[in-house]
């Protein structure tokens, strides 16, 4: 193939462009976005049984439809919360499923479970999660003057209705908001003075507010549909409906349209605010979503009322644009430093663009096949394609300095150069290029969120380490053999180098005769090394500074809306304080984030941009003012990589199951009061809320019948009065709202009006509901949690930065198994989960790794011998890795262990290069001592160049100064402190262990042959 490209330069040139031009075009239209899509098949079941309280419907609800759920294959956990009125279930499969075969399966069950549910049970609602639609902006509509229903209106009729119509936005939720509502409101004093009950209001209503079809008229000529108009036009008018006895509804309470009922709230910098969450549609573009999302809201700001304003609190295309930016940055000041490294090896100018051009043409292709497989530009992709850097060029190098070293030094004419060159390092090229690819087919493979995010990043590398490799055997003999011409170039650099070559041939040399040393300094450094990594930190990702972070806090349990909202205000009180934050809105009360109670609630606070602290500070920062807010659960978190269903974003996350919630209930007390109080935990809490406080009603079912009434009265006249009865819809204009009858507010603040309530019998008297139950004030299980279909609860905690994930496991995973009753399990969830799961599938994948490069090597040279002797060197190279991320106080965590990855295969292409020189110089009839001291006399440069390339690529992430740098720092780091070590001790181990195995190899065959 190379022979065609350098006879056909135009044909190459116009194949460059080709690559160029797709991946220019690709680059326009490719999504950009933080994250690859993380999709988990995940579907939920919502039940409501309307008064039932939790442990009803655990027991009736949850536990019925886990039974029938239970027999579904592919499932990796269910999890189910059961409150008073309403049971969630969650089941998360595992990646292999197909969301839409497991629904259906879901589906399936729910109806096999129908008939055991009790009367009175809504339709389940099963519904596919979509775990990859995340939230992408969130904007605040606030304002000092306006009242409460003219923001909502806006907020919810006109922004929300603008921003759903834009391109690429899945949905907008709101938060904080409270819709307007048609309130029937009581006074029950009234209403039972006129002997009145609650069900009289209710038929009247009923019976006086409604639309319905009549019929028809069937003419000769024509036909008619005969419809019933019969809802009120005006509130006003439902105070004339007569209730009986010539009793009018105005009679015994009023009707308005308000907002509803003040349970939740949303606030910007202590203003009262409506939330706009905009979630954008997969696969669609996150910097294009937010930025057109950001436009209508600068244009929809100028149409406000005098007062109003919109602003944003959480911008996702920030950090996208940023590690964009850095992503660029950092190809580009690699690839000036790699352009160093080539002019002062080769001393031309005119060659170092070679390789350089190489860079875009294998970039720009790389992006162009992504696009093509359906990939976003992201966080892993384009760490790929920074790392990419070092390799592609090194392909080239390999090639140029060959057809270098043929023309100016075996005196080959330029085209003849370029053949020779080539031919004889394509086979090396080959062997190494296949040992690079294969160190990372594992990784695509990898399961869990590990598998999902850095699957991206394994196939952009693949993708361009092939195009690479064509580059190298294509465009580069082309290029170089025109450009090798008069004579051989030169500059102090390259002096001196053929000194450094004389100065290192004396001490090969002298290796070679002191094989001993060099084995015994190797096995010290691996010892060294292995040391260091039992000291080096163990976490499952570093933190990035993403310029933001969250907040959840919590009352306690049956804490009014009220005293949460104060709690609320005391928080604000103390971000406001904070010089680094510069926008921070909380969203309070029932419905946030899910809540079903109004005892707790988000905030998302932005910090200031230039210079300041690491966000990881100020997060500690905060957690230390925070602890002067007295009575709150606070939970401080960052922006974390996603999970199976998103969910909290702490680092240590565990279940802990068993048979009885008392005894749950006193093993979370004592978990939560030890790890309190050990050093390095942070935000530690459980999600067990048992102790809800209750009134708690028990009828007297005797009374019931001597009396005649039924508990179906009894809840009636309890719902209407202190819950929220809905009786239809209040049209007004084009929009519908909900009609909700309730006693007056005063009448509900109170529990002692619990006596004041009467229930009409069967005779049409009014009983008091005292002489008809029992009342009395207890506590009561607020929430059910059941994980895998037994009890549970989940334990989270944050660690402080000098606390390793790894530690923090084995410490918990030990108090645990001491402290545990018999019957009682634990197991990981969360980031802990994932963090056990990764090492356990990077260490897999890494020794596959090994198993497929000594496999590819061992076909490529046609020997069991020479893999094991290229594979021996990975070992130093791994040394050096734990001693540079020890030394700059890096932790071993995903990235860097993907790093160790990488490594493997970059030592693994060096060792390559040398070894198959050596092997073509054995099969010539060399000498093996000969023929290891001609191999070092061609491959050295290369290898110097190409490590020196790659070091000189990779350093500019290393340095850690750009958005997103946590990240990647560490795999740079990583492969660098590995090329230190491992680069020096195999340049000479490499020839020992060769001329060792060699030597052994032939005793053995002398041994044999005298045996025979």
């Amino acid at each position: 193939m190379y022979r065609f490209f350098i006879h056909r330069p135009v044909t190459s040139w116009m194949f460059m462009i080709a690559f160029i031009l797709l991946g220019l075009y690709s680059l326009r239209v490719i999504p950009i976005d933080r994250l690859p899509d993380v999709d988990f098949p995940t579907v939920s079941i919502v039940t409501n049984y309307p008064g039932a309280n939790a442990y009803v419907v655990d027991v009736n609800i949850t536990r019925e439809i886990e039974d029938q759920i239970a027999t579904i294959s592919g499932i990796e956990s269910i999890s189910s919360a059961s409150f008073a009125g309403t049971s969630r279930i969650t089941i998360t499969f595992s990646l292999e499923k197909d969301i839409d075969v497991a629904a259906q399966e879901v589906r399936d069950a729910v109806q096999r479970a129908l008939s055991r549910l009790p009367e009175g049970v809504d339709p389940p609602l099963v519904r596919k999660v979509d775990t990859s639609i995340a939230p992408v902006f969130v904007a605040l509509l606030h304002s000092k003057t306006a009242d409460y229903q003219t923001l909502a209106y806006w907020a919810d009729k006109v922004i929300k209705r603008e921003f759903e119509r834009i391109n690429g936005v899945g949905q907008v939720d709101l938060g904080g908001f409270r819709d307007n509502v048609l309130w029937v409101r009581i006074d029950a004093e009234k209403l039972y003075s006129r002997s009145l009950a609650l069900q009289d209001v209710v038929d009247a209503i009923k019976k006086n507010h409604l639309e319905s079809p009549a019929g028809a008229i069937y003419g000769k000529d024509r036909e008619y549909i005969i419809r019933l108009y019969g809802k009120v036009k005006d509130p006003k008018e439902l105070e004339g409906v007569y209730i009986r006895n010539g009793v009018r509804l105005k009679d015994v309470g009023f009707v308005e349209f308000t907002e509803d009922e003040f349970r939740g709230m949303a606030r910007y910098k202590g203003e009262q605010a409506v939330a706009l969450v905009v979630y954008k549609q997969s696969k669609s573009n996150t910097v294009a979503v937010v930025d057109a999302v950001k436009k209508r809201m600068e244009e929809l700001n100028r149409e406000l009322p005098p007062g109003m304003r919109m602003d944003y609190t959480f911008d996702s295309s920030i950090f996208v644009k940023d590690s964009v930016r850095a992503a660029i940055e950092e190809i580009i000041i690699g690839s000036l430093l790699t352009a160093l490294v080539v002019y002062f090896f080769l001393g031309s100018l005119r060659l170092t663009l070679v390789p350089i051009f190489a860079i875009p043409i294998t970039l720009l292709g790389t992006v162009f096949f992504i696009y093509q497989l359906g990939n976003s530009l992201n966080t892993f992709t384009l760490l790929a394609l920074a790392v990419a850097v070092g390799i592609v060029i090194d392909d080239a190098i390999v090639v140029l300095e060959s057809i270098f070293r043929r023309r100016y030094e075996e005196g080959l004419d330029p085209l003849q150069a370029g053949e020779v060159g080539t031919r004889i390092v394509i086979f090396a090229l080959l062997a190494s290029t296949a040992s690079l690819v294969i160190v990372f087919i594992p990784i695509i493979f990898l399961k869990g969120v590990v598998g999902k995010l850095f699957g991206s990043f394994a196939l952009t590398l693949v993708i361009a380490i092939a195009l690479s490799y064509l580059v190298a055997v294509s465009f580069t003999p082309m290029a170089v053999s025109r450009l090798v011409k008069g004579k051989e170039p030169s500059n102090p650099f390259t002096k001196a180098y053929h000194s450094f070559e004389a100065f290192f041939d004396r001490l090969l040399r002298w290796s070679l005769d002191h094989k001993t040393i060099v084995i015994a300094l190797s096995l010290i450094s691996v010892f060294i090394g292995f040391q260091l990594f039992k000291a080096t930190k163990k976490e499952f990702f570093p933190i990035v500074d993403e310029g933001r972070f969250l907040i959840r806090f919590e009352t306690p349990t049956g804490s009014s809306f009220e005293y949460t909202r104060k709690k609320a205000e005391e928080i604000e009180r103390i971000l406001l304080k904070n010089p680094y934050a510069d926008r921070f809105g909380m969203a309070v009360g029932q419905g946030v984030a899910g809540r079903p109670d109004v005892n707790g609630g988000i905030g998302f606070v932005y910090l200031k941009e230039g210079k300041r602290p690491h966000q990881a500070k100020i997060m500690e920062m905060v957690r230390e003012e925070f602890k002067k807010v007295k009575d709150v659960r606070i939970s401080v978190e960052p922006p974390g990589i996603v999970g199976p269903g998103g969910g909290r974003q702490v680092d240590l996350q565990y279940v802990i199951k068993g048979p009885s919630l008392e005894e749950l209930q006193s093993i979370s007390e004592r978990l939560v009061k030890e790890f309190r109080n050990r050093p390095g935990y942070r935000d530690v809490d459980t999600d067990l809320r048992l102790n809800e406080p209750q009134v708690q009603i028990r009828v007297n079912r005797e009374k019931l019948g001597d009396l005649g009434v039924s508990v179906e009265d009894i809840a009636l006249t309890l719902n209407v009065l202190f819950g929220k009865f809905q009786l239809g819809t209040y049209e007004l204009g084009a929009e519908s709202y909900d009609l909700y009858v309730k006693a007056l507010p005063d009448f509900v603040e109170n529990r002692e009006n619990l006596k004041k309530v009467f229930v009409r019998n069967a005779k049409g008297e009014l009983i008091p509901l005292t002489e008809l139950v029992e009342m009395e004030i207890a506590p009561g299980y607020k929430s059910i949690n059941r994980y895998n279909r037994q009890y549970s609860f989940t334990f989270f905690a944050n660690l402080s930065p000098e606390k390793p994930l790894a530690n923090a496991v084995d410490e918990l995973t030990s108090w645990l198994r001491s402290n545990l009753p018999p019957g009682y399990t634990f197991e990981p969830v969360g980031q802990a989960k994932e963090f056990q799961r990764a090492f356990q599938g990077l260490g897999f994948a890494l020794l596959f790794a090994l198993v497929g490069v000594y496999m590819v090597l061992a076909s490529l040279f046609e020997s069991y011998r020479h893999p094991f002797t290229v594979l021996l060197m990975v070992p130093l190279a791994v040394a050096g890795t734990f001693g540079l991320l020890f030394l700059t106080n890096t932790s071993l965590s995903v990235p860097s262990y993907f790093g160790v990855i990488l490594l493997v295969g970059i030592i693994v292409r060096d060792a390559v290069l040398f070894i198959e020189r050596i092997i073509q110089l054995r099969k010539e009839g060399m000498p093996t001592r000969q023929a290891i001291l001609q191999a070092r006399k061609e491959r050295l440069r290369p290898i110097l160049m190409t490590t020196f390339t790659i070091v000189s690529a990779l350093t500019p992430v290393a340095l850690g100064l750009t958005a997103g740098a946590e990240l990647r720092k560490p795999l740079a780091i990583a492969v660098i402190g590995g090329i230190f070590t491992g680069l020096p001790l195999s340049l000479f181990l490499l020839p020992v262990i060769y001329e060792l195995f060699d030597k052994l190899s032939l005793k053995t065959y002398h041994i044999r042959k005298e045996n025979t």
